[in-house]
């Protein structure tokens, strides 16, 4: 998937107080009780955009799936005033009128491996205070044929989902920016992302 087209925004240089903010997780047993930007699965995102706004956010229909579920990304500054991201993405029906989020994610641009690996392990770290060890698993990101770009995350499972947080990594064979990913996923939206979106 294409995740890291807000690369053409301008950066934001994270200050530790931003960096504290960020880690301020609370425990949630439940996928659904869990918030990013105040925004959490199961909420219309009608309470927090107006329609027209939602309409004109970047999706990625032109990609690979069988549009079960539409993705769609927002920037800090333009239809959200975010505190700790620098982007965020919902999965939402495309044919549902009320627009309910079926997962999301809070995007960092973190921009180097050091800065990225830093703040990476003070998320892995925090969630790992309040949930125990997830699992970690390494892949190469295909859209990089040097192979040289390799995405790491933690897997932390709650009721009905998960949350995953992502190193992702960019060699400089590609055009993306390296990002952290913190990413609230329903058991629906994992299955459909194993099945390839739909499209396999």
């Amino acid at each position: 998937m294409k995740i890291t087209s807000y690369h053409i925004f301008k950066k934001i240089l994270f200050t530790l107080i931003i960096i504290s903010c960020l880690l301020s997780f609370t425990k949630a047993d439940d996928i659904r009780e869990f918030e990013i930007e105040s925004i959490s699965i199961g909420d219309s995102l009608l309470e927090h955009f107006e329609k027209k706004q939602i309409e004109k956010f970047v999706n990625y229909d032109d990609l690979p799936s069988d549009m079960q579920y539409r993705i769609a990304e927002i920037y800090n500054g333009q239809d959200l005033n975010m505190t700790n991201y620098d982007a965020m993405q919902f999965y939402y029906k495309p044919n549902d009128p009320n627009f309910i989020i079926q997962s999301l994610s809070g995007l960092i641009d973190c921009g180097n491996k050091n800065k990225c690996d830093k703040i990476f392990m003070r998320v892995v770290d925090d969630l790992s205070r309040i949930y125990g060890v997830g699992n970690k698993n390494t892949v190469v990101h295909p859209d990089d044929k040097t192979g040289k770009s390799v995405h790491t995350y933690y897997e932390f499972s709650l009721n009905s989902g998960s949350i995953t947080a992502t190193n992702r990594l960019w060699s400089d064979a590609v055009e993306y920016t390296s990002v952290i990913s913190v990413a609230l996923f329903s058991d629906k939206i994992i299955k459909w992302i194993k099945s390839g979106w739909g499209a396999n």
